[in-house]
């Protein structure tokens, strides 16, 4: 699958990943919903990660480390995204979450040489500043309990990023998708220890069931493919700016869905956000465009 077509895939289904957390939240206890999820993202993807030599090649030192760094940040990050989702609504959670372009952009920058243009940059402030306008309609509420625990997580997401631009060319999505839920689930398992110890919610009622099944097949397993599939061969920071305009979605599915209102403002944002996550992705394929290898007869040959 084309890196872009990836992203934009990981891109509709990250809109729903505040809906079906908050919704499974109701249900499980957060370090449950979060293990249980990840374990089902790990059996989905069993089949093919034991295949071609896939393990063998994870264990090695100069592979597993970095993978099991990532895997601690990256996994971190998105048990305390779902515990915010407790005190915040799934549309206040993806907009908060927008502050990690600013960090995408600097670590791209600084770590992976990764060029920053003025359109892109332009681009990224219209992302933010219609999110912005989407959140400015919630300013007066209580939710910032859950806003401040999601802004203390974009850093972690960024550096487990830049830590899998900096995996071995040759790795493939399957390898690191699949062994950060392995090493997702032996670090934080302690989480899952103390629920079990104080009392921890668990339900086997269907629904309950359905939403965790969601969250394993959709977001710990299809997502994490796309997502790994699209910044292992494109411009991390680019990626990151894209997939950041999924708050307006995830405020137009709540609202169908009967979660939330809209308001003008927030359809001003929606507007606004949408323009910026158009033209970065107008940047970002003619940036691949502009890589692809000449036809053979424009190379000389014959």
């Amino acid at each position: 699958m084309p890196p872009f077509a990836a992203l934009v895939g990981c891109w509709l289904l990250n809109a729903f990943w505040p809906i079906i957390g908050q919704s499974g939240l109701r249900r499980y206890s957060t370090p449950f919903f979060f293990h249980a999820g990840m374990l089902l993202g790990l059996l989905a993807v069993s089949p093919w990660l034991l295949a071609g030599g896939r393990w063998r090649r994870a264990l090695e030192p100069r592979v597993g480390l970095p993978l099991l760094a990532m895997a601690a940040l990256s996994c971190a990050a998105s048990l305390i995204y779902l515990q915010a989702l407790r005190y915040t609504t799934p549309a206040n959670a993806a907009v908060m979450a927008q502050v990690e372009v600013l960090y995408s952009a600097g670590l791209s920058a600084w770590l992976l040489r990764e060029r920053i243009g003025p359109r892109q940059l332009a681009a990224s402030v219209l992302v933010m500043a219609g999110t912005g306008l989407i959140m400015a309609h919630d300013l007066g509420s209580l939710r910032w309990k859950g806003d401040l625990m999601i802004l203390l997580t974009p850093w972690m997401y960024q550096v487990s990023h830049v830590a899998a631009k900096r995996l071995p060319k040759d790795l493939d999505p399957v390898l690191v998708s699949g062994t950060r839920n392995f090493f997702g689930l032996f670090i934080l398992a302690p989480f899952s220890a103390w629920a079990l110890l104080h009392g921890g919610r668990w339900s086997w009622s269907p629904g309950a069931l359905g939403l965790l099944t969601l969250q394993g097949l959709l977001m710990n397993a299809l997502a994490l493919l796309l997502w790994y599939g699209a910044i292992l061969r494109m411009d991390l920071a680019k990626a990151t700016a894209f997939l950041l305009s999924y708050p307006a979605l995830t405020m137009l599915f709540s609202w169908g869905l009967g979660r939330e209102s809209i308001a003008p403002v927030q359809v001003a944002g929606l507007a606004v956000t949408l323009s910026g996550a158009f033209w970065l992705s107008h940047i970002t394929l003619r940036g691949q465009a502009g890589v692809l290898p000449l036809p053979a007869a424009a190379a000389g040959q014959d």
